[in-house]
């Protein structure tokens, strides 16, 4: 199983004009996320959703040229879980919206997963994990940067 959890600030390093994310901004932007996750996640080219239920969705993604099935479970305005129930990689992630001592937003990226091809603890694997770790890291930002983009446009409105 390989791991990984950072938190990246989401108002750090503003350029002039680009607008300051709230939470409801963070939020929203998570949802369109999960519902069509291709324009934020850089490596993922299919995202269809096939269920939802209270307080989540089922979803058929591709990522990374694997199929994958994941529920994701939505707890309003905190984070959103995604359970991989069915491919080659298993585990779970998180995206979670956090604020430190001082006020400011923070978005959380977390995941274990594990892969049926690879030995758990092996060297291939940690190998595999530190690439996938980098990958991550580029998500996240992409997913900050694409809810800005989202908001300066007009595209992300925020519910009342």
């Amino acid at each position: 199983m390989f791991s990984i959890d950072k938190t990246v600030p989401v108002n750090a390093n503003l350029r002039p004009g680009d607008p300051v994310l709230a939470r409801d901004h963070i939020w929203e932007g998570l949802l369109m996320k999960a519902y069509d996750a291709r324009p934020f996640v850089h490596l993922m080219t299919k995202c269809n959703v096939t269920r939802e239920f209270e307080n989540g969705i089922e979803r058929d993604i591709v990522f990374r040229g694997m199929e994958l099935t994941e529920r994701l479970i939505f707890h309003p305005k905190t984070k959103v879980e995604f359970l991989r129930t069915k491919g080659i990689e298993m585990g779970t992630i998180t995206n979670e919206i956090v604020e430190d001592s001082t006020g400011d937003l923070h978005l959380r990226f977390a995941f274990s997963l594990e892969r049926a091809d690879m030995k758990p603890g092996s060297a291939e694997e940690k190998e595999f994990g530190a690439g996938y770790a980098q990958g991550y890291l580029v998500s996240v930002q992409r997913t900050i940067d694409t809810i800005r983009k989202l908001v300066r446009a007009g595209k992300l409105r925020v519910r009342e």
